[in-house]
């Protein structure tokens, strides 16, 4: 545990440092030390290059463990030895050692990611120098990146500034925007995107206008649930997720297990937009040991959940195989993990950090591994078009039918067939539980349906579990620097 604490903060550490190469914004200063056109960018690698710095906080973070830890109120994710809790939001975090360790990470890397965005932006519109039509898929990039990372604050804290090239320079002082006003803003930044990003990268890291459209078609499945509950995006998320369908660019792997394998990480035909990790850069991860038992020499800070193993359909066993760790070797030979230090079953899915990390192969050799995180994928979109269409039409189309049978097929399980409105909808969205599983996924899906007491009551007997509970607090270091920011319901200041 001590060595994963240092590579934490060494880790906040080194953005902190970059907040400054790469001019991202640091809430308590100005931003006058910002690069301008005519300092460095007289060809199209400068601005490459620099929109390049908006990913290195994001691989950080997805690279810890703590949006993971942030979206434990669902079934999937469990939480051991590290000093928190399984449902972060539902606990009472006043009462908990060290909750903005958490929060912090969250809220900082978001907007260091969103300053380099911005800072991109007025550069290209400031630009001289370079050929403003080589410009135009950078400048999608950055839009496509602002809004990634607005809509996982959005999600995670409610009402956020909504900072952009125009007011952040005046940060401190901006006051937090509405729910609905962040979502109308991330609906225009990937409206942008969509039409200035290429249809295909040389870089698999970089996003394509399929990942435009894929991450608008899950924005806005959720504006159609709680708490905006507008009705007529579910028509939107059909489309659009209908677009990247039937553009034939993606495809299921046909080995769910494949998919999680470092080695496959560029050229599966699935992954839609994927953060890469490097240990040689400085930006790798340690997610991959977070999430291994001790007996392999990892921190099991997290592990699944035995009532979501015990819940888990099995089908053929490949996609549970994929997900799940349940056998590994220690000194003594292979072992279950029932007879493990930490007694539940281990995440499959997160282990494969490369060569660095040992990967499936071995015991970890290294904290920072070369990992991968996967934001988007084709099973996501079918699903999301599922639930839309369904939703739409007021009954399962055959359309909808032939989505979500296909990521049950993948998985060994019967199609799918003569269910009403409603048991379709949950069938799609236990789907969704299942399939994505430790993505992410389940704590939004709960959050967007409005479903988390009735959920998750069995496992916190004796708790009221409200609407404050939906979304995390604010950290506190940032309620002191931003004037605008107010603290979320149900927590202190």
């Amino acid at each position: 545990m001590k060595d994963k604490k240092y590579i934490f903060r060494k880790s906040i550490i080194f953005i902190s440092i970059l907040s400054l190469l790469y001019g991202c914004v640091n809430l308590d200063e100005d931003l006058t030390g910002q690069p301008t056109p005519d300092k460095f960018f007289s060809n199209i690698a400068d601005f490459k290059g620099f929109i390049a710095g908006a990913y290195i906080p994001l691989i950080q973070l997805w690279g810890s463990d703590a949006p993971y830890i942030a979206t434990a109120g669902g079934e999937d994710v469990n939480v051991n030895t590290v000093p928190r809790w399984k449902g972060f939001e539902i606990a009472n975090v006043q009462d908990v050692a060290n909750p903005e360790e958490i929060t912090d990470v969250l809220w900082n890397n978001s907007y260091s990611s969103i300053s380099t965005c911005n800072t991109t932006l007025t550069l290209i519109k400031n630009n001289e120098k370079v050929s403003s039509g080589d410009l135009i898929p950078i400048n999608g990039e950055a839009h496509f990146l602002r809004a990634f990372n607005y809509f996982n604050l959005v999600r995670w804290f409610g009402e956020v500034p909504l900072l952009t090239e125009d007011n952040q320079s005046n940060a401190v002082n901006e006051e937090q925007s509405g729910i609905e006003e962040i979502y109308n803003f991330i609906v225009s930044d990937l409206i942008i995107a969509e039409t200035d990003l290429p249809a295909s990268q040389s870089e698999v890291s970089r996003p394509t206008k399929w990942a435009a459209k894929a991450l608008l078609s899950k924005i806005y499945l959720t504006m159609g649930g709680y708490p905006l509950n507008q009705r007529a995006n579910f028509e939107k998320a059909m489309s659009k997720a209908e677009e990247v369908i039937t553009s034939n660019v993606y495809s299921l792997e046909p080995d769910f297990f494949n998919l999680w394998l470092w080695q496959n990480r560029n050229t599966n035909s699935e992954f839609i937009f994927t953060l890469y990790a490097s240990s040689n850069s400085g930006t790798g991860g340690y997610i991959n040991r977070a999430v291994r038992p001790s007996e392999e020499g990892g921190w099991a800070d997290w592990t699944s959940d035995v009532n979501f193993l015990n819940n888990f359909p099995v089908g053929d066993g490949n996609r549970l195989k994929g997900t799940f760790y349940l056998n590994f070797n220690d000194a003594a030979g292979n072992i279950s993990w029932k007879e493990s230090n930490v007694p539940q079953p281990y995440v499959g899915k997160l282990r494969d950090g490369g060569d660095k990390s040992g990967g499936y192969y071995g015991n970890p050799v290294a904290n920072l591994a070369d990992g991968f995180y996967c934001m988007l994928r084709y099973s996501d979109v079918l699903l999301i078009y599922a639930e839309a269409a369904n939703q739409v039409v007021g009954n399962p189309t055959s359309e909808a039918y032939n989505a979500v049978n296909k990521v049950r097929q993948r998985a060994g399980l019967p199609a799918l067939s003569g269910l009403s409105h409603d048991n379709f909808d949950q069938a799609v969205l236990d789907e969704r539980n299942w399939e994505l599983a430790f993505e992410c996924n389940r704590w939004f899906d709960m959050c967007r349906k409005h479903i988390v007491s009735q959920t998750i009551k069995f496992l916190y007997p004796g708790v009221t579990i409200t609407d404050d509970n939906y979304l995390l607090p604010k950290p506190k270091s940032q309620l002191a620097i931003m004037k605008g920011v107010k603290q979320n319901p149900g927590y202190n200041n």
